[in-house]
């Protein structure tokens, strides 16, 4: 009789043991705190809007700001920055302004740090891209462009306007465009 109290004494304690295990494990933030940059305990990886955790138990977790996960922003990030080695621009920046405060706005640039950063805004067509949408519509346009330092106001508006099939009724436009050594080229137009 004297063995059951004992019995059950030694199954309590086991079980209180195996329970505080699991308590601590759970209380430890790095294996709980979400990986969307609620916490604050994640670091960023250099893009905009992207975390990666610190615990190598949680990889690839969507990032609820970007929607996309930290490892692809970080492949898409080094596949622009290749591609951006392939052209004669650093910087690409277009302002087209239309009536009824229309206009199509693009800018693709490569940063002192190797960054890469596109943007659209597009009020004619109701569109607005950010990161590698807007740099997966930006870049073959700007690649199919053959503006050097040389070429005339004229022509390099022409071409702009082609390459980016855009309606030739602007109010105003203004290119600037800074090429890899450096220098850069400003054009402004108005109607």
């Amino acid at each position: 009789m004297k063995k059951m109290p004992i019995t059950i004494s030694a199954m309590a304690l086991a079980l209180m043991l195996g329970a505080c295990g699991t308590t601590k494990n759970d209380s430890d933030p790095a294996v709980n705190e979400p990986a969307t940059g609620e916490s604050g305990q994640e670091t960023t990886n250099g893009t905009t809007g992207s975390t990666e955790s610190t615990d190598s138990s949680v990889t690839n977790t969507p990032d609820t700001n970007a929607g996309t996960t930290a490892g692809k922003n970080t492949a898409s990030q080094d596949e622009m920055q290749q591609k951006m080695n392939d052209i004669e621009y650093a910087e690409f920046s277009l302002s087209v302004d239309y009536a009824n405060h229309q206009e199509y706005e693009a800018e693709l640039e490569k940063h002192s740090n190797n960054s890469v950063e596109a943007e659209i805004d597009d009020s004619l067509n109701q569109v607005k891209k950010k990161g590698t949408d807007a740099f997966n519509e930006l870049y073959p346009l700007v690649a199919q462009l053959k503006i050097t330092q040389q070429t005339s106001k004229a022509d390099a508006i022409q071409e702009v306007m082609n390459v980016f099939t855009l309606p030739a009724d602007y109010k105003e436009l203004e290119l600037e465009i800074r090429f890899k050594d450096g220098t850069k080229v400003e054009f402004e137009d108005r109607k």
